[in-house]
């Protein structure tokens, strides 16, 4: 099986449906122990299915990567009409709430039957069970983490677990779901096999290590306290990626995303991707990423559309041409897009306020139609391990060196400006936003950091004071001779600022029918 890409489905479309279909059936059922678990066989068919249902949790590329970046100083979503929850205008009865709710605990319920089997499973090895355990609890522990970042808080969310597949929840306390998250992911680290190992697409022993400096982080901040040392633990486990000798970053910044449209794998840099698949004109396991949040493509004729759906904060566009030799600026947010009819060449777009996120380009895409495609998500990248390093590390020794270099190694690569220190919790925020923009993790890093309305309020100031300005884009990048070269602020653009409330916008609602159909769960406030 190494040898081959497995893209978390099998390349077999008939086997994924059967496995998957099969997964829908409690164990009482007759899809027992006597049946598909008793060999390593059918324990990867189930694996199979468990990845599927993870899959199916990100293909609208809503939760997992524009809902984080919208309202944020990242991006906003920038059309006229309501789109979604992008813009803090919905209720706790949308749909898309319901369908996010849905689908990551349909993942996690999955996750769980597949360790029920296990357990009760007579013949596969306990050395098998062991890694096909950990695989499971490892996406178990993803979900959950986003879950529980979207929905708990404080108060959490429903924990269910292998010996409660049946049972009506009520929430379990955020710090005790960090623990279940937590176990998970120290367990998967003991026993599964390094990334160079491990089928491409699959997860690992380094994910395991750098999702739980990410975990531990997200623990120590808000709405937590850090009561256990977590920040000791988050540069710990990132420290120990970086000595693990294998993952390094991309000496191309471009080629890292170039990678990912073209549905491969870097995994000196990438170190877990959410990987799609389009094949024979079948949706079921693509995507949107490249055409909801990715480069502006009006015409459909070239390689299919890209719709733009979140634009570029001003404030990020400036921050990127404040260092003009910063590779990333032209690259995550480009003053290009393809129009109509102008034989698939590249035009200059007038309104810098309104430049879409470009990271995905989805004419890369080998295949795809209307707004899907097989466009990979980055979930852990190794610059961002440096970063969580740097972030724990000054934490626990403030201005220090070694956070400064594990900055400037991800500056580097990139051919910005190194700083020259010391380095600073505000400084280290920053080069977040400006390496790891538009992948899914602004708007939770605001929310533990304590500064998301802070940073509402100042994007929100920032695109209105840039109504009217010059596009100081333009006589470098520009071509053609435009009617105006003026930035417009529209109204809309600043529908999600204007409705954000600290109070109650740092979570999503628990979605009305499921209050409705479990009276042990409350609602989360304001809501």
């Amino acid at each position: 099986m190494k040898s081959k890409i497995l893209i978390f489905a099998l390349s077999s479309l008939l086997f994924l449906q059967s496995c998957d279909d099969q997964l829908d059936i409690l164990p009482e059922d007759g899809l027992g122990s006597a049946t598909l678990y008793q060999n390593d066989a059918g324990a990867l068919a189930g694996l199979s299915g468990v990845y599927s249902r993870f899959v199916a949790a990100y293909r609208e590329s809503i939760l997992n990567a524009m809902y984080p970046s919208a309202v944020t100083d990242e991006g906003f979503e920038n059309r006229s009409v309501n789109r979604f929850f992008l813009e803090n205008s919905f209720a706790s009865n949308n749909a898309q709430i319901l369908d996010s709710w849905t689908l990551l605990y349909e993942g996690v319920y999955a996750a769980n039957i597949m360790l029920a089997e296990l357990e009760n499973s007579t013949g596969i090895s306990e050395t098998s069970k062991a890694v096909f355990e950990a695989e499971a609890r490892f996406l178990r522990s993803y979900l959950l983490f986003e879950l529980q970042k979207n929905f708990g808080g404080i108060e959490g969310i429903p924990l269910p677990t292998e010996n409660t597949l049946k049972q009506l929840l009520p929430r379990t306390k955020g710090v005790d779901v960090y623990a279940q998250i937590i176990a998970d992911l120290e367990y998967a680290e003991q026993n599964l096999p390094r990334i160079q190992e491990a089928t491409a697409g699959r997860a690992s022993k380094d994910a395991a290590q750098a999702l739980l400096a990410r975990v531990n982080l997200f623990r120590a901040g808000a709405p937590f306290t850090n009561d256990g040392d977590y920040y000791t633990k988050a540069r710990d486990w990132a420290k120990k990626v970086m000595e693990n000798g294998y993952q390094e970053l991309n000496p191309s910044y471009e080629d890292i995303f170039n990678k990912l449209a073209t549905e491969q794998y870097d995994t000196k840099e990438v170190l877990f991707q959410i990987g799609f698949y389009f094949g024979n004109q079948d949706q079921n396991q693509s995507n949107k990423l490249g055409s909801t949040i990715g480069m502006r493509v009006d015409d459909g004729s070239c390689n299919n559309r890209g719709y733009g759906l979140i634009s570029a904060a001003i404030t990020l566009t400036e921050a990127y041409r404040n260092d003009p030799s910063d590779e990333r600026g032209l690259w995550n947010v480009s003053p290009y897009y393809v129009p109509n009819n102008n034989n698939c060449e590249f035009r200059t777009q007038f309104n810098q306020t309104a430049y879409p996120a470009s990271k995905y380009r989805r004419f890369l895409e080998s295949g795809g139609t209307g707004s899907y495609g097989p466009h990979h998500f980055p979930v852990l990248r190794y610059s961002d391990v440096l970063l969580m390093y740097a972030e724990a590390e000054n934490k626990l020794n403030p201005g220090s060196a070694a956070a400064l270099d594990a900055v400037n190694q991800v500056r580097n690569r990139a051919k910005a400006t190194p700083l020259v220190g010391p380095i600073t919790e505000a400084l280290i925020q920053e080069e977040r936003r400006l390496e790891l923009c538009f992948e899914g993790l602004r708007k939770y890093d605001l929310i533990r950091w304590g500064i998301l309305e802070e940073k509402v309020n100042e994007t929100k100031a920032a695109l209105q004071a840039a109504d009217g300005s010059e596009n100081t884009d333009w006589p470098i990048y520009g071509s053609g001779s435009p009617a105006t070269r003026t930035n417009i602020t529209e109204n809309y653009y600043l529908d999600g600022y204007n409705n954000y409330v600290d109070s109650k916008h740092q979570l999503l609602p628990i979605p009305e029918q499921e209050i409705g159909a479990n009276d042990l769960i409350t609602q989360n406030p304001g809501w």
